[in-house]
């Protein structure tokens, strides 16, 4: 899911549109996760499950990992797809395609095919490494601020959270228990 706080909001992304984005993530795989359990108990013996609930419980939980594994590495490819059309990235794409085309054994014609070949392929890996060092970049700025928002929350004293419990006396059988 972080992957998906990561790029439809940007670096100055509030933790409010954070934790929007989130919501909506969970619920989109709650629900896919739920159809992908209906559509297993299509193909499976309702019986054999009910027989056995281990069974059953590892069948939910196999069919929930899968789900999830499935959304993460379509959530990513698509992340990496929206921060290889940044600038950055397309900086970085422009900047390999010229490097290898002007490479000594490129210069006498550097738009032949082997030329734009290798420029193209040199060009698409740039592409990628940058996409996946900005994508790097926006999930650890969102795991600091997560981390920012944790530290700012100070546990109250237990004496704040619990006033009926700090106010009553320990009765005699307590009182010996906590000092034995």
């Amino acid at each position: 899911m972080q992957f998906v706080a990561a790029w439809p909001l940007g670096p100055s992304a509030d933790a409010a549109d954070v934790a929007a984005v989130d919501a909506r993530v969970r619920t989109a795989i709650d629900r896919k996760v739920a159809a992908d359990w209906a559509e297993f108990l299509e193909i499976t013996d309702p019986a054999d499950l009910e027989n056995n609930q281990a069974r059953a419980d590892l069948a939910a939980a196999l069919t929930a990992h899968g789900t999830v594994q499935q959304i993460a590495g379509e959530t990513e490819r698509t992340a990496l797809a929206v921060f290889g059309r940044t600038e950055e990235a397309e900086a970085e794409a422009d900047q390999a395609y010229r490097t290898e085309q002007g490479r000594r054994w490129f210069r006498h014609n550097p738009n032949s095919e082997a030329a734009v070949t290798a420029a193209t392929k040199a060009s698409t890996a740039a592409r990628t490494r940058a996409a996946q060092h900005l994508l790097t970049v926006r999930l650890e700025q969102l795991r600091e601020q997560a981390a920012a928002r944790t530290e700012q929350v100070a546990p109250a004293p237990w004496t704040d959270r619990l006033p009926e419990l700090a106010a009553r006396q320990l009765d005699a059988d307590t009182s010996g228990a906590v000092m034995a």
